[in-house]
């Protein structure tokens, strides 16, 4: 894999999960759907129901991202995966950060960091969910792991010829107090988390 390329943490794709079929797609430009790169799927339950359907008639974007970090000092990849509703505005999305190069496979904790304690510049695997609302550009609640759950991302595969990755998840997120919006519960549990997606390198809008 390349590592000099430039990257972006802002993530997406369009995919329909039925069958988790793997879509590989660059969006049309009309219409109010965001140009972003399409690659794979994340599925799980949040709460005991399918979180890809927590909108109706909505879509869902996912794929990974190199990011590189001065402090600390390291290579790491992302991935992330986003909700849209069926207006084309953002609604939720959930970011892996620091997952870490090497080992390629692995299952790697997840540990409570709230970037509003200051935990920013750890390299420490995070995970954030941040909710959206009105148009997708009002901040909502943001969630983060507790420590004291079995919060983790399992990578079963890494393909270097491709940057394919395949692997599996297990969170309970706490929304951070106080809260925004109330939207959704204090309490989001997403399990049997499972993916197939790609590091990708894009353009972003207009590239």
């Amino acid at each position: 894999m390349t590592r000099s390329r430039t990257v972006y943490i802002s993530l997406g794709i369009i995919i329909m999960l039925a069958g988790c079929k793997i879509v590989d797609a660059i969006i049309d430009t009309a219409g109010p759907v965001p140009r972003l790169p399409n690659w794979g799927y994340l599925t799980a339950e949040m709460n005991g129901v399918n979180w890809s359907t927590t909108y109706k008639n909505a879509y869902q974007v996912t794929h990974g991202s190199t990011t590189y970090a001065d402090n600390p000092k390291g290579i790491f990849y992302a991935l992330t995966s986003i909700l849209y509703s069926s207006e084309g505005y953002d609604r939720q999305q959930l970011l892996f950060q620091n997952i870490p190069f090497s080992p390629h496979t692995g299952r790697h904790k997840v540990v409570s960091c709230n970037p509003y304690a200051g935990c920013e510049s750890s390299d420490k695997l995070k995970v954030t969910l941040f909710e959206l609302l009105s148009d997708g550009d009002v901040g909502g609640d943001c969630f983060y792991a507790t420590d004291s759950e079995d919060n983790y991302i399992q990578i079963d595969s890494y393909n270097e010829r491709t940057d394919e990755i395949k692997g599996r998840f297990q969170l309970t997120l706490v929304a951070r107090i106080p809260r925004s919006s109330n939207v959704l519960p204090d309490t989001l549990r997403f399990r049997n988390g499972r993916f197939h997606t790609r590091i990708i390198e894009y353009k972003g809008r207009g590239g």
